[in-house]
């Protein structure tokens, strides 16, 4: 029934979900990059002991980190570019810190790396220095480090989210900075680095329940959905990765044209998640939500032009049809950027192709979201015990019972405002709470990570190495007690 949902759930869709085993080179550039990074967080830190603070280069770091690599067709050039341009802020923190040490007259702690990197530097280069490149981690901290690593860049996405409403946020900043900066301790007891991922679980909370406030001032309060999913005739657009200002800044521009013919706009992929929102779901241009969520095959069949946004995260390496755009700060080859936000070449594009010649068989899905039936369930709820499944793939209610035990069940794989609220409700009754986490995908790994800090039993699915990294899951099997079933 869920197309979309049922995609999320088959293991083999590795290139669909788009978290495959990675290109050598791109594997290699990812290392050097992220290398950059961790240098970078690291003298921040050491600058703020010293009261020291630079905002900008902070800012920029979240923007970094917030990068997600999926694709192996990636422009190589610009990751290039970006490496270089991080290099360079690495050198201005770095010689700020060991000014200030010796007007201080302070030792100074230095990370000390065999990588030369400038202008004239280039990709079989960096390569070459990243296959050279060796540390001797045992097994807990480098699975440790990993799960560092993931858990900061998400919770960098949702802080760049917020940033796209107000560009001068930086509260979290510093704290995703500091976190990251871990990864350069490798003198750090294993124990302690357990305990502070668990101390910014807390941390990554505050910032998901930030980003829900902040998008339900912009669109208004998520209400239950019913969402087409059949195409209708006409000139269309897909939109696929999960922002909604893209989304919101396209219907924009199209409200704004005296367009002679119509253009029907869909959703693919995470952006389901706009039709919840009374601003989206009132848009005359927004008309449903199309494919399967393998992008590659979905993407090779639509008629129409498409627009990849900031977090898409999928492969698409081999079926191109149409013509395909991108906001994204390293985006994909053969891919069109979009420049100084100007969205007017993929509406051009649209009308340029057919669209889709006829309406197909109406189909629709319906989906639970109102956050008040799910108070209204636990506002009465007295028993000692609870389960929480996320993502159920059906149109049922929230509440079931299975053995005489409740049960509470999300039917959408976006749920974590909704599993925050119930938790929260839960706890304030001392509840033992076990939370089943039914699919493999960057966003329920999220789910699993801001939830660490909590006193509940936690279960997730068995994830292939070609979803999810082995390593990340080793560490929350056997660092934090998460369970597999």
């Amino acid at each position: 029934m869920y197309e979309y949902f049922k995609n999320l759930i088959d293991k083999s869709a590795c290139q669909s979900i788009g978290a495959c085993s990675t290109h050598p080179t791109m594997s290699a550039l990812y290392d050097i990059f992220l290398s950059q990074l961790r240098e970078i967080s690291f003298y921040l830190v050491k600058l703020k002991e010293f009261g020291i603070t630079n905002k900008e280069i902070m800012a920029k770091s979240i923007e970094s980190l917030s990068i997600f690599l999926i694709n192996t067709s990636f422009n190589h050039q610009k990751y290039l570019s970006l490496i270089v341009e991080l290099n360079e802020l690495k050198n201005q923190i770095k010689e700020k810190y060991l000014l200030y040490c010796a007007q201080k007259d302070f030792p100074c702690e230095i990370i000390n790396t065999n990588v030369q990197i400038d202008k004239k530097t280039t990709i079989s280069e960096l390569i070459n220095a990243a296959q050279n490149k060796q540390k001797n981690l045992d097994k807990i901290k480098q699975r440790l480090f990993e799960l560092i690593t993931i858990f900061a860049k998400l919770s960098a996405i949702d802080v760049i989210k917020i940033k796209k409403f107000d560009p001068t946020f930086d509260k979290f900043d510093f704290e995703i900075l500091r976190f990251f900066a871990l990864t350069n301790g490798y003198s750090i007891r294993n124990e302690k680095i357990v305990r502070r991922i668990k101390e910014f679980s807390k941390i990554n909370l505050e910032i998901k329940e930030k980003l829900y406030s902040t998008l339900e001032q912009q669109y208004g309060k998520k209400q239950n959905a019913t969402i087409l999913t059949s195409p209708v005739k006409g000139h269309c657009i897909l939109v696929s990765g999960d922002d909604l200002n893209e989304l919101e800044e396209l219907l924009k521009t199209l409200e704004g044209l005296e367009l002679k013919e119509q253009i029907n706009v869909y959703t693919h992929g995470p952006l389901i998640l706009a039709h919840f929102y009374p601003y989206f779901k009132n848009n005359k241009f927004l008309k449903g939500h199309y494919g399967s969520n393998n992008a590659q095959y979905d993407f090779s069949v639509f008629p129409g032009s498409i627009l990849i946004t900031q977090n898409f995260v999928q492969k698409i390496d081999n079926l191109y049809k149409g013509e395909i755009f991108s906001n994204k700060i390293i985006s994909y080859e053969r891919v069109f950027d979009i420049k100084n936000n100007d969205y007017k070449p993929i509406i051009e594009a649209s009308l340029s192709q057919s669209g889709f010649l006829s309406n197909q068989d109406k189909k629709e899905i319906k989906v639970n979201y109102e956050i008040d039936d799910i108070k209204n369930i636990l506002s009465d709820f007295c028993d000692n015990e609870i389960a929480i499944v996320t993502s159920k793939i059906d149109d049922s209610g929230f509440l079931d019972e299975y053995d005489n035990k409740k049960i509470i069940y999300f039917n959408c794989p976006l749920e974590n405002d909704l599993l925050i609220e119930t938790i929260r409700t839960l706890e304030q009754k001392q509840v033992k709470i076990s939370v089943f986490n039914s699919q493999c995908t960057i966003e329920n790994l999220n789910t699993i990570l801001f939830l660490l800090s909590k006193e509940l039993n936690l279960y997730s699915v068995d994830c292939t190495s070609i979803l999810i990294n082995p390593h990340i899951i080793e560490s929350l099997n056997e660092d934090f007690g998460v369970k597999t079933i």
